[in-house]
């Protein structure tokens, strides 16, 4: 589909050229997820159809399509379908990130490390025409109760972040999450962008 190729393409130009205008700050952040709110309004060009959740079946619930990564693996963004009950424990990412919403909602919660673990200062709804925005220590949480799609977008591709610590409740410590690997193609190019 050349239009959402282009539209794609489109917005990730933009994105590059807010982190350079901007830099990697608050200002920054809430411009890339404005962009992103903005693409996220052609809904014709993301049929759910193309992006289809795990079924019942599945070990995952919920799977992630890349629909764009530039070659030295930046700026990377990608569309997380979800049949529901997505559960993450708190984590940073080590680089910035954005999540918008399209189809469905996905709970988010904001923390602040304390010297018992983490405290919840905010917490949003991402659901279609809306967004949050991510410094790269900011912590958060994902909860996903119903079938979902939204759009997740980093400055370094998921592969990459190697170093995203999460907090273990049970054993009171923080931790290094594994890699992410078993992320679907869904360029419609098949390029990076």
């Amino acid at each position: 589909m050349q239009a959402r190729t282009d539209a794609v393409t489109a917005a990730m130009d933009d994105i590059r050229k807010i982190e350079v205008d901007l830099g990697v700050t608050r200002e920054g952040v809430q411009a890339i997820r404005d962009r992103l709110v903005k693409l996220s309004s052609h809904r014709e060009l993301f049929p759910s159809a193309d992006f289809p959740a795990p079924g019942s079946d599945d070990e995952q619930s919920s799977f992630l399509y890349r629909l764009a990564q530039d070659s030295d693996d930046r700026f990377a963004l990608y569309a997380q379908s979800s049949r529901g009950q997505v559960e993450t424990p708190v984590h940073n990412h080590t680089t910035w990130a954005v999540v918008v919403g399209f189809d469905g909602h996905e709970h988010n919660r904001f923390f602040e490390r304390t010297a018992d673990g983490v405290n919840q200062v905010d917490d949003h709804m991402v659901e279609a025409g809306t967004g949050v925005a991510m410094l790269p220590d900011d912590l958060h949480s994902i909860h996903i109760d119903g079938p979902a799609l939204n759009f997740h977008c980093y400055g370094l591709a998921l592969e990459r972040l190697d170093g995203r610590e999460y907090y273990n409740a049970t054993e009171d410590t923080w931790k290094i999450f594994k890699g992410i690997s078993g992320i679907r193609e869904g360029r419609t190019d098949l390029q990076s962008c």
